[in-house]
């Protein structure tokens, strides 16, 4: 190639670019140096998932999550499922399901709030929390350390975000709010003539009434293959034949004849029957209320009255005996509860295990001072009522109507029950060891008094948990259940 040939394909060169082969190599180039930038950010990527997957296992993540807010303050899913296994274990509901959780969510946030509540109304009060409220906390703090596996029952019953750290924080929340809930609730007080301005504004329904009822119920036996007209024909006939017969009681009643006797004499007719029976006011049925607190009601006088259920129609043959303020006497009882191992699962030889402690207390009790005093103290330390535990196992105001369970309520409104009395009874909850503490108010008293009292702490309840509604956050779908 002449010399002025070479120049010209060099300044071509020049014009054009680098070669294709210098080409190919930087192509080459530039691909390594995205492989490597993009092995790179993989690997950085997997080492953070690895170490996400690592964390998430310990449960920090999940724990650390806000599952609800409240007047400004995060609460986890520990602090919820504190309270939504709480009612679990109370309810002896052990599965998983969604219903389940759309029955137990709400109520434990609503204890959530409420104990969040108070306690931070206690703290900025400088409320001190009570002697007995800090011995009840001790004793369950005393009861956590003394466990061989802890962080097992910790889990078992409280959920694998529960810490031991974080439970003895609630612990003491709770305490705290309780304790300070109870001294409001003590600090209550209302004249004789408080609760005699509330008994004459609510005395027809706190009054006790005396009745006697026949009730009779029409219905037609069997419709399957009856036309609307049919079924309404068999059901006017049904009426008819039932009515007959209401009305021939309540002639009899009038004329003065016995309910006992009639109640007998009836007997293969009336749906139901109860003589001379004693209710409040507030339980009279319905069907005859305006009747039976009408003030000229007097004994002897009868009514029919009707009431159309939709799916069958009843008569009602009231014959009214009396109606007069409810002085019957109220019970004061302490226990402690002493719970089985495993709870509302527990097994035979857990109950059998949890009856021994109780008798052992009781023993414990017997041998020492057996005081009402000494065993408010051994309550406040071994009970697993958590409602009565820090005032003592006192459990006031008791009546053959309350709601306690029955075995419970029984032995506290047995007539022959003396001051001092002590005793062993079992129920679904575990074994309580009793304490008769002695007579209360007479009914009607305890309910103004209760009335009240529900009045007032409501309102003041009320106003400590104005801002604390639950703004749920992404923790709420950790919880477990």
């Amino acid at each position: 190639m002449s010399a002025s040939r070479e120049k010209k394909s060099r300044q071509e060169e020049t014009a054009q670019g680098p070669t294709s082969r210098e080409q190919k190599k930087q192509q080459e180039a530039a691909e390594a140096r995205r492989s490597a930038i993009l092995y790179r950010v993989v690997g950085a990527v997997c080492v953070v998932l690895v170490a996400f997957l690592l964390i998430w296992n310990t449960g920090l993540i999940q724990r650390s999550a806000t599952a609800v807010t409240m007047n400004g303050v995060k609460y986890t899913v520990a602090d919820v499922q504190y309270y939504y296994n709480t009612l679990a274990n109370q309810y002896g509901l052990g599965s998983s399901s969604t219903s389940m959780k759309d029955f137990l969510l709400p109520s434990a946030l609503d204890y959530l709030k409420s104990d969040a509540a108070l306690a931070a109304k206690a703290e900025a009060e400088g409320y001190t929390m009570s002697e007995e409220a800090r011995a009840y906390l001790d004793s369950q703090i005393e009861y956590l350390d003394g466990l061989d596996s802890q962080k097992d029952f910790i889990r078992n019953y409280y959920g694998s975000y529960m810490t031991y750290e974080k439970l003895v924080s609630l612990l003491e929340r709770q305490t705290l709010a309780s304790d300070y809930r109870s001294s409001y609730l003590s600090s209550l007080e209302y004249s004789a003539a408080d609760l005699q301005g509330y008994y004459n504004e609510n005395k027809d329904t706190m009054d006790a009434y005396t009745l006697s009822q026949f009730v009779l119920q029409a219905r037609a036996d069997s419709t399957d293959g009856m036309t609307e007209e049919e079924k309404t024909a068999a059901l006017d006939a049904a009426k008819a034949e039932m009515k007959a017969v209401a009305e021939e009681i309540q002639r009899k009643l009038e004329a003065g004849e016995d309910p006992a006797a009639l109640s007998e004499e009836y007997a293969d007719q009336l749906y139901s029957c109860q003589v001379s029976d004693s209710q409040v006011g507030s339980s009279v049925n319905s069907a005859y209320t305006e009747w039976a607190y009408d003030s000229a009601r007097k004994a002897g006088d009868v009514t029919l009255a009707e009431y159309d259920s939709g799916t069958a129609y009843n008569y009602y043959v009231v014959l009214f005996e009396g109606r007069q303020r409810d002085e019957t006497p109220t019970d004061n009882v302490r226990h402690i509860l002493i719970q089985p191992e495993g709870a509302s699962e527990a097994t035979d030889e857990q109950k059998a295990a949890a009856k021994s402690q109780a008798e052992e207390l009781l023993a414990q009790w017997k041998a020492g001072e057996a005081t009402e005093d000494s065993f408010a103290a051994l309550a406040q330390e071994n009970s697993a009522d958590s409602g009565s535990a820090s005032n003592g196992g006192l459990i006031s105001n008791i009546t053959p109507d309350s709601s306690y369970v029955e075995s419970f309520r029984d032995w506290a409104v047995d007539p022959a029950r003396q001051v001092g009395d002590t005793g062993l009874v079992e129920s679904d909850y575990g074994w309580h060891i009793m304490y008769y503490a002695g007579a209360g108010d007479p009914v009607w008293k305890q309910t103004a008094q209760s009335a009240l009292a529900n009045q007032d702490y409501s309102a003041w309840l009320e106003a400590a948990e104005e801002g604390y509604d639950a703004v749920n956050g992404m923790g709420l779908k950790f919880l477990q259940g």
